[in-house]
């Protein structure tokens, strides 16, 4: 009886290898044996282990993310299972490519009170895209291939679009370890060929026609297509649009031509800029962008054709949209430009450069003048100092925020990325790892005090599997975004405790705790020093700033956006 769960589980794994998995986090359990066995016997994945689920699971998810290929996550029966679910729920509001494989007991065992046994099936519910639950069967129970199609079954279900995390419930009888460790390769797993949507030609025209002539943005929201800055490119080129570029969309740093890409889109419209120079017609690609302004101004503006370029899934969550166009992103966008249509005036692409490089300016001169560190200046020392073809993994909450607002534009490649799926602050340093350890590029943590003490314990598996990243925690000793709301103004009494939450935590002593080498600047020379350099090993640069003292800085970065636009 152990030989077929081992057998199944061998078969099981060299398919999935043979089909791109490259990638297990693997948490240490008893019922999960034979899956973990088979894992670390397999040659073509890698088995990186981890000691709580939750950060397990971020970490392949961060795999994915960086890879785009599904990375597989699996433990055993009991709440391990449950704590997969914060990863899950990221992975498939974010389109992420993820396996989930959680061992379970015998169904018997279900509602009997079995110790370590709750009830797994449908346990992450709507968050995943495909559940299956089995036991694995004797010889001739079931189809000789059963291993071989379900390994097919789930990469596939996990990378067809949109992408998303699958769930695979294993029931597994004792005992556990195998008697014999031999087992017989089993038939290839199926060929997979999943290809793009391409628009028709007549929807093409449609767009088209729909643009010609008229004042229009390219609105570049958060998404992983590395074909899809050129195709951008190529479009604005072609109607004469500028293209307001979400740091996560790909679109505001590389090759391809920036002249058009407006990065400064968040303080343009905190500063009204968008009552001054509405745009006539917008088209969308990606999810809703970072900035609140954005999204609020297109739920509020139906009147404006909005057209969103989108293979799956509904991202309209004001219903502000006028045409929904179900094809590939970057192909539609090329199509569009080849359809050459009548462009936009001269002078609409010219006011928003004009508005580009004033508000750049202001910001310049405002941070000049303010002493670093601060919060504004970090993000904006990051596009500057990391070496060309970086990853950056950027913490929720103020550091996305800020890194939309205030890094500029830059033709040397930079990859940034975060889990804004969900928008949670959990698992961040995790995911971050993840990606570090099977991008293969330099990669870069920008972290908030509050998600990294959230995540704190992911700093062991960082030092004791050696992942080479540099991670940088802006500290200001709590919720500094809560500053932003109204209840900083409301609720005085009580805004400190429940919501500014301080904790005081030395994290390069922390850091020191786990193993990792960690370090606090407040020089600005010497942190791009630190950012310039390619780590071989993890390491932790910790920088203060002040909560108060971020917002009051925030509204004069504003004011002076906002003076400098006066002017045009």
């Amino acid at each position: 009886m152990a030989d077929r769960n081992f057998e199944f589980s061998v078969r099981l794994v060299r398919a999935l290898a043979s089909l791109g998995v490259a990638h297990a986090s693997i948490t240490p359990g008893s019922r999960s044996t034979p899956l973990a066995l088979a894992l670390a016997r397999e040659p073509g994945i890698t088995d990186w282990p981890h000691h709580d689920e939750r950060s397990s699971a971020f970490f392949a998810l961060g795999i994915a993310k960086a890879t785009g290929v599904p990375a597989l996550t699996l433990c055993t029966s009991g709440t391990a299972a449950a704590e997969f679910h914060p990863a899950v729920v990221e992975a498939h509001h974010a389109r992420v490519p993820l396996i989930v494989i959680t061992a379970d007991r015998p169904a018997e065992l279900r509602g009997v009170g079995a110790n370590q046994t709750i009830d797994q099936a449908g346990l992450y519910g709507a968050a995943v895209k495909w559940f299956h639950d089995l036991e694995p069967p004797h010889p001739g129970e079931a189809a000789p291939s059963l291993p071989e199609a379900l390994a097919a079954r789930l990469v596939s279900a996990a990378r067809e679009e949109p992408a998303g995390p699958v769930h695979l419930n294993l029931r597994f009888r004792e005992p556990l370890v195998p008697a014999s460790w031999e087992i017989a390769d089993g038939p290839p797993a199926p060929t997979l060929c999943l290809s793009k949507l391409l628009p028709a030609a007549e929807v093409v025209a449609r767009v088209a026609a729909l643009a010609a002539g008229r004042q229009g943005l390219l609105l570049c929201g958060p998404q992983d297509d590395p074909a899809l800055p050129e195709a951008a490119a190529a479009w604005a080129s072609a109607a004469g649009w500028p293209i307001v570029a979400d740091p996560l969309s790909g679109v505001r740093a590389g090759g391809h031509e920036l002249g058009r890409v407006i990065a400064a889109g968040d303080p343009l419209a905190a500063a009204g800029w968008l009552g001054v120079a509405a745009p006539e017609m917008v088209i969308r690609v990606g999810a809703l962008p970072t900035s609140k302004l954005w999204w609020r101004w297109l739920g509020e503006h139906p009147e404006v054709p909005q057209v969103l370029i989108d293979p799956a899934g509904w991202r309209d969550p004001a219903g502000s949209l006028t045409l929904m166009l179900r094809a590939d992103p970057a192909a539609t966008l090329a199509a569009l430009a080849d359809a050459a249509p009548h462009p936009a005036p001269a002078d609409w692409l010219l006011r928003w450069q004009q508005a580009e490089q004033a508000a750049q300016g202001a910001i310049d001169l405002v941070l000049a003048d303010v002493p670093f560190p601060n919060e504004p200046a970090v993000a904006r020392l990051l596009g500057d100092a990391l070496p060309a073809g970086s990853l950056l993994l950027v913490a929720s909450s103020m550091p996305v925020r800020d890194v939309d607002a205030f890094l500029t534009a830059r033709p040397a490649p930079l990859r940034i990325a975060a889990n804004r799926g969900a928008s949670g602050i959990d698992g961040f340093l995790s995911t971050g790892l993840g990606a570090a350890a099977a991008s293969g590029c330099p990669t870069y943590l920008l972290a908030g005090d509050l998600s990294a003490l959230h995540d704190l314990t992911a700093l062991g598996t960082a030092a004791r599997l050696g992942i080479p990243a540099t991670i940088v925690v802006l500290h200001n000793d709590g919720g500094g975004i809560f500053h932003f709301l109204p209840q900083a103004v409301a609720l005085p009494d009580l805004f400190e405790r429940h919501w500014g939450t301080p904790h005081g935590l030395d994290f390069v002593r922390a850091a020191a705790a786990f193993g990792v080498t960690a370090s606090r600047t407040d020089n600005r020379w010497e942190l791009a020093t630190l950012l310039a350099e390619l780590p071989r090993l993890p390491r932790l640069v910790e920088v203060r700033t002040g909560r108060a003292a971020n917002l009051e800085l925030h509204r004069r970065l504003q004011e002076a956006v906002r003076g400098a636009l006066a002017g045009l």
